[in-house]
C-alpha cells in the first residue's frame, strides 16, 4: 500500500481507470447479450423438464429480465481477467485491509439502525402493509437473509468502492471519482434491464443486443428521482466511510447492515406509495428520511476532525 492513500496519478493511456472501466463495463453488456438467449433457453427446458416452481418464475418474466441476470454471470466471468488487466493482485490493492472488530461491528449496528428508523417514520405515515409471517419460517429465512446480506454487502462493495472507485482515482481527484463511482452505483440499482419488456414468445441467438442500447437508457424508464438521489447520496456515504477508515471494511459493515434490516422488513411487509390513487412499490430508501439522514451523515465525516493516529494492528 503507498504512504499517500488515494492520491491522484495520471496514468498511460493502456493502465487509464477511466478508459478501462468503460470498456469493462462495455464487454459485460456484450457478453450479457450473447448469454441471455442462452440463459433464457436453458430456463425454459429446465421448466418444461423440472416444472420447478422457481424455473417458472423466471420464465415468466420478461426478456429484459434474462438479460440483467445475465450481466450478472458475465460480471463474474470478465472480473478476475479484468483485475489482472488492471494490475489489482491482492486484496490490498482494492483497501480490503483488517481494521478493529470494534469499528465493524458500530458500523454495521449504525447501517442496520438507520434502516430501521426509516421503516418507523414510514410506519407512523401508514405508507405500509403488514404481512404476518409464521414464526418457523421465519427464522428458517433469517439464516438466508444473513448470507444474503453478507454476500450483496462484500460483492459490491468489492466492485464499486474496491474495483471502479480505485479505477477513477487513478486519473481524477477524490471529488469526481466519488461522485461518479456513486452515480454509476445508483444506475445500477436503478434497474438497468428491469424495464424492458421484450416478448419471450420469438427469442433468438441475437435477441440479447435488442437490449443493450434500451439498458445503458433504461434509467429513463420509469425513472424515480428520489430513489435515484438517495441510492447516489449511499454511494457517497459508502465511498466517505472507505475514506475515513482507508479499509473497505467500513462501508462493507455499513452496507450489511442496511441489507440486513431491509431483508427483515420485507420479509413481513409490503412498503407501499399512492400517488392518484393507484399504489407503487418503493424501497426503504426511497424517502425524504433517509436521504436527510444520509446527508447529515456525510456532513459529519466531512467536517468531523480527523484522528493522526497511527496503530498497528495484529492478527
Amino acid at each position: 500500500m503507498k504512504d499517500n492513500f488515494f492520491k491522484k496519478e495520471v496514468y498511460p493511456l493502456q493502465e487509464n481507470g477511466v478508459v478501462l472501466f468503460g470498456i469493462f463495463y462495455l464487454c459485460t453488456l456484450f457478453l450479457a447479450a450473447l448469454l441471455a438467449p442462452v440463459l433464457f433457453y436453458v430456463t425454459k427446458f429446465l421448466t418444461n423438464r423440472f416444472s420447478a416452481e422457481l424455473f417458472q418464475h423466471f420464465i415468466g418474466k420478461g426478456f429484459g429480465k434474462f438479460f440483467n441476470r445475465a450481466q450478472l454471470v458475465s460480471l463474474v466471468i470478465l472480473l478476475f481477467p479484468f483485475l489482472k488487466i488492471c494490475n489489482i493482485r491482492s486484496s490490498k490493492d482494492i483497501w480490503l485491509i483488517k481494521i478493529p472488530k470494534r469499528k465493524i461491528l458500530s458500523t454495521f449496528i449504525i447501517g442496520f439502525i438507520f434502516t430501521y428508523v426509516v421503516f418507523v417514520w414510514l410506519a407512523f405515515h401508514n405508507v405500509f402493509t403488514f404481512t404476518p409471517v409464521a414464526a418457523k419460517v421465519y427464522f428458517l429465512n433469517l439464516f438466508k437473509f444473513i448470507i444474503g446480506a453478507i454476500a450483496i454487502g462484500f460483492l459490491e462493495e468489492v466492485i464499486f468502492r474496491g474495483i471502479i472507485f480505485n479505477l477513477f482515482s487513478r486519473n481524477l481527484n477524490r471529488a469526481y471519482s466519488i461522485l461518479l463511482t456513486s452515480l454509476f452505483f445508483a444506475y445500477c440499482h436503478g434497474g438497468t434491464g428491469n424495464h424492458l419488456k421484450f416478448d419471450v414468445t420469438d427469442v433468438t441467438i441475437f435477441s440479447g443486443f435488442r437490449c443493450v442500447i434500451p439498458t445503458i437508457i433504461s434509467i429513463w424508464n420509469g425513472f424515480n428521482p428520489l430513489n435515484f438521489l438517495n441510492l447516489t447520496v449511499f454511494g457517497i456515504l459508502l465511498s466517505l466511510l472507505l475514506l475515513k477508515n482507508k479499509s473497505l471494511l467500513s462501508p462493507m459493515a455499513f452496507h450489511v447492515g442496511v441489507v440486513l434490516a431491509l431483508m427483515n422488513i420485507r420479509s413481513f411487509t409490503n412498503v407501499i406509495s399512492s400517488v392518484n390513487g393507484q399504489h407503487y412499490t418503493i424501497g426503504i430508501l426511497d424517502t425524504w428520511l433517509s436521504f436527510s439522514l444520509q446527508a447529515l451523515a456525510i456532513l459529519c465525516l466531512i467536517f468531523t476532525k480527523k484522528r493522526k493516529e497511527q496503530t498497528i494492528y495484529k492478527n
